[in-house]
């Protein structure tokens, strides 16, 4: 009798100190458009809460929950929805109290396409659809790598599905988790927003004591059935139920400041504010991003990278790294100058611009590797490049000694697949003893480095 109930009183303890999961009112009621992917996105989310075990979605169009009686037992309300739902003036009244209350609401890609008569709607929301230019395979650059939602995303993805834009967005009132890369769209497609390069694809924002987030994706049942997109779901259900922090603080107006002689070769820094095509280049200063800190994927450079871009006299140019502090970028070979404007702007903030020199060659050095019979320099900024077989290779010869002695140039160019980054390799002399110095003079240009 006493094993019994103590059995009874452990069961008792367990079930109390286990957390019930969190529970998600998933709405597909569709007014307009109705989408064939709704079925697959029902099964998706029942099946990532399911598996997570901290959420319950529970999917209905039964628009009488949407009240205040038939929310209580909910802790976020999420809309894959479209056109004007019927539902009375003291329900979107519940549904606004019950945001501002603590809880949390989503919308996935037609939620911004409902409610188009009701206007603290789309202030909840954030935004109102305003066509889908491209159905496509795009890249989507994430620009708060920091936030949940997106954190396993970053720097970028591409994915097929139709891309909307907005009208009424407000980089004031939304903090922006994600961005079209414009560069793998066509900007003259009819219908396209003018004037603008900016299309944000999922943003969140605090809404009295409740989280908003919503999330532009989803037309396409392939869409839901990608992992990666589930990954987004399941995080950004966790941040709305309160269940993962997350900042959603608006960050707009930040001024970028570009640092005195701030502008040179990324490797050298030297000469100062001066750059070169195919090299890389630094930018130093303050406020550069709007506070995100971030690095491209190798190979696959963005023209905006954490929200900031850089323009070279007028032309994006690719980012490889973006802070607060320090920018780095590829300076293209084709483009060609005696002198750059600057321009680094900050998404909903501000441009700093300043002009640089420009130069055929602004040689800078990484680092220098060793194998058993050459050494490797790895630099940047070594100018123009020629052709020659499957190579490019530079129309300027480097002068290279080691150990005081002439060394043979094997190869001087560009390393295949990464542009910017140079190789020169040089024949080391047989017997050669490390620690040596090996010096390195390209035009007036010299380094002088320690092989070991």
């Amino acid at each position: 009798m006493r094993f019994a109930l103590l059995f009874f009183c452990l069961l008792l303890s367990c079930s109390r100190g286990q957390a019930q999961p969190k529970r998600v009112l998933y709405v597909t009621y569709s007014a307009g458009y109705r989408h064939d992917s709704i079925p697959a996105s029902i099964e998706v989310m029942q099946q990532i809460a399911s598996a997570n075990g901290a959420l319950e979605v529970v999917a209905s169009e039964d628009l009488s929950l949407i009240s205040a009686a038939g929310l209580k037992d909910f802790d976020a309300l999420f809309f894959f929805t479209s056109g004007e739902l019927p539902i009375g003036d003291s329900q979107k009244q519940d549904l606004l109290d019950f945001v501002r209350s603590g809880k949390g609401f989503g919308g996935v890609h037609s939620a911004t396409d409902t409610f188009y008569t009701w206007p603290d709607y789309g202030d909840l929301i954030g935004a109102r659809f305003n066509g889908h230019p491209w159905v496509q395979n795009v890249r989507i650059d994430i620009e708060d790598p920091d936030h949940p939602s997106v954190y396993d995303l970053k720097p970028s993805f591409s994915i097929m599905d139709e891309i909307y834009q907005f009208r009424d967005f407000s980089r004031e009132r939304d903090r922006v988790l994600m961005t079209l890369d414009t560069k793998s769209v066509d900007l003259t497609t009819p219908g396209v927003n003018p004037g603008t390069d900016d299309f944000p694809l999922a943003w969140c924002r605090n809404y009295g004591s409740g989280r908003v987030l919503y999330v532009a994706l989803g037309h396409f049942e392939s869409t839901w059935r990608d992992q990666r997109f589930q990954k987004l779901l399941l995080q950004s259900l966790l941040w709305l139920t309160g269940q993962v922090a997350g900042d959603a603080t608006p960050r707009a107006g930040v001024q970028p400041n570009l640092a005195p002689n701030g502008i040179a070769n990324a490797a050298s820094f030297s000469p100062p504010m001066a750059i070169s095509p195919g090299s890389f280049i630094s930018i130093y200063g303050t406020g550069l991003t709007s506070g995100s800190t971030l690095a491209a994927d190798a190979g696959t450079a963005s023209l905006k990278l954490a929200g900031t871009s850089v323009r070279l006299s007028g032309t994006p140019v690719p980012l490889l790294y973006a802070s607060a502090a320090l920018v780095n970028a590829y300076v293209p070979l084709d483009l060609q100058g005696s002198s750059f404007d600057v321009g680094l702007s900050v998404a909903g903030g501000g441009t700093a611009t300043s002009t640089v020199a420009g130069m055929d060659a602004t040689p800078g050095i990484f680092t220098v590797t060793t194998a058993q019979n050459y050494a490797t320099v790895w630099a940047t900024g070594l100018g123009p490049v020629d052709q020659s077989g499957q190579f490019q290779v530079t129309r300027t010869q480097p002068m290279v000694t080691v150990a005081g002695a002439p060394a043979q140039i094997l190869f001087s160019g560009l390393a295949p697949g990464i542009p910017g980054l140079y190789l020169v390799n040089v024949g080391l002399p047989v017997g050669l003893a490390l620690p040596a110095l090996l010096d390195f003079r390209f035009g007036n240009y010299e380094s002088t480095v320690r092989l070991k």
